[in-house]
């Protein structure tokens, strides 16, 4: 029986908008307060003679305060320990709340330097999200190959079915770098500036594109 003539580009188009839906939601965490987490999560204390990490004797999340992070202390002895170790790890603006148990730390705004560090994640992730968008037209068009040499398809069926795989590339393969590039911009601000000709074009693109995030 003969596949669906589409379900090649269909299928590609599908597992393509959940790689830009991936990008997208993993965009939001870099620079956030939430990906100084891990910072967090190495403090270790000494509690009854035992090595504890912090993430171990609280619970870490999203603060009320932009750029910060909140802990919910599970013991409230251990707070004023868990202050200063915090506090000699570098963050210096820290809260504690006794009585209700939580400790809110505000994470210092970046220097330049780490702002570009973070810029450098986002293009290493560009790269990823256009490895994975390819990967997936070359599966599809391996799968093309062989209906057309088993004669599941006619040939110029599956020209057409071509032509959409390589308009889909170019399509999500663009999407990716928009989101990116936006999100560097919005990383860097004042200090943003574009790398070549390609970030030329595709700011005037994002000017008069409105994404989804």
């Amino acid at each position: 029986m003969a596949e669906e003539p589409d379900s090649y580009s269909l299928e590609a188009e599908a597992n393509m908008e959940v790689c830009l839906e991936n990008l997208i939601e993993n965009l939001k965490s870099v620079g956030s307060a939430d990906a100084y987490k891990n910072a967090l999560f190495g403090i270790k204390l000494m509690v009854e003679k035992k090595q504890r990490r912090l993430s171990d004797l609280s619970s870490i999340g999203p603060g009320p305060l932009p750029r910060s992070l909140e802990l919910m202390v599970f013991s409230r002895e251990l707070i004023p320990q868990i202050v200063k170790e915090i506090k000699l790890a570098g963050f210096r603006n820290v809260q504690a709340n006794e009585v209700l148990q939580k400790v809110i730390v505000v994470v210092p705004k970046p220097t330049l330097e780490e702002l570009q560090q973070v810029a450098d994640e986002v293009t290493r992730l560009t790269r990823s999200t256009i490895g994975q968008v390819a990967k997936i037209k070359s599966n599809s068009a391996m799968r093309l190959k062989a209906g057309l040499e088993n004669e599941y398809i006619e040939p110029i069926t599956a020209a057409k079915a071509t032509k959409k795989l390589d308009a889909l590339f170019d399509k999500f393969a663009e999407l990716t770098k928009l989101h990116t590039l936006k999100k560097k911009k919005d990383l860097l601000g004042k200090e943003f500036e574009p790398e070549n000709k390609e970030e030329i074009e595709l700011l005037e693109k994002l000017k008069k594109k409105k994404l989804q995030t």
